[in-house]
């Protein structure tokens, strides 16, 4: 969980579950953390056309928005661990964003 406010136009808003895609070791070094929001939206045009990635298990359901990719100072937006996710979608998420950045 971490905090998405403030945010601006069509940056993700509120409070929410998200995956965090950097690293330990860039973490304790930066005290930051790179993170993709969580989103219940489920009637939307990414969704619909397969870019979000479904997580659904005991804890979080929704689904992983890797077309919005933050880095965000953890401890002041609040993070707080939840669970891990499953390695298939957090490949996927990946993939994706390399997609974006090549």
């Amino acid at each position: 969980m971490i905090d998405f406010d403030p945010s601006v136009g069509h940056e993700i808003r509120k409070r929410r579950p998200a995956i965090v895609l950097s690293n330990q070791g860039y973490s304790r070094l930066t005290h930051l953390v790179v993170v993709c929001p969580i989103t219940h939206a489920a009637h939307n045009t990414l969704q619909e056309n397969h870019f979000l990635v479904e997580v659904n298990n005991d804890k979080i359901n929704g689904f992983i928005n890797p077309f919005q990719f933050f880095t965000y100072d953890y401890h002041s937006r609040h993070a707080e661990f939840i669970g891990i996710l499953d390695t298939p979608a957090f490949l996927k998420v990946k993939t994706i964003i390399n997609d974006i950045l090549n």
